[in-house]
């Protein structure tokens, strides 16, 4: 067994003095207390449900020092911590969800109409790049080239307020990307 010194004032531990674990001659004894430490061991556990906690525990005699000097023990042991659960999975992107939908959605559908027949020069190209535009959304997360073909096309096709708003509602229900939503929404 160690022997400690216990210092009542500022609760540090310090080194016993004597390496004999014989009583100190002159020892303060208001500002000082000898503890036994009792180091228990560690127990088996499974680290992935839990986490181990070093534990102290103070046990002073209730007379004073016994014989030796001893006032007490400092038992150090270990408390077994549950792990917090872990986060439940982020909702997968459905891309090919929302993309099947909004090529069936009848305002969209319209939308796409009217672009392609609109005298407007944008019209078509924007209309036929929108798949691609959108496939590099999806693929490469690139929202900007999207958002510049869905500008031209939103330009071409005069497609309602409402309708977007729905489109928008169906990305976010899809659980697509914050900057994708973002470019859905016209200036």
């Amino acid at each position: 067994m160690t022997r400690l010194l216990y210092n009542q004032q500022t609760g540090a531990l310090t080194a016993y003095p004597r390496p004999d674990d014989e009583p100190v001659q002159g020892l303060d004894r208001d500002t000082y207390r000898v503890v036994e430490l009792v180091q228990q061991p560690a127990p088996e556990y499974d680290a992935s449900t839990h986490r181990l906690q070093q534990t102290e525990a103070y046990d002073w005699l209730p007379d004073g020092p016994d014989a030796t000097g001893l006032d007490g023990t400092l038992t150090r042991g270990w408390e077994l911590v549950p792990l917090p659960p872990p986060p439940p999975p982020e909702p997968a992107q459905d891309w090919l969800g929302f993309a099947g939908w909004l090529y069936q959605f009848p305002p969209m559908m319209t939308a796409m109409s009217d672009a392609r027949s609109n005298y407007d020069e944008q019209g078509e190209p924007a209309t036929t790049a929108l798949v691609s535009a959108l496939d590099e959304a999806r693929l490469r997360s690139n929202h900007q080239a999207f958002a510049l073909t869905w500008g031209q096309f939103l330009a071409a096709s005069h497609l309602p307020a409402e309708s977007i708003g729905a489109i928008v509602a169906k990305a976010q229900a899809c659980n697509l990307p914050a900057e994708f939503i973002q470019a859905l929404e016209p200036i």
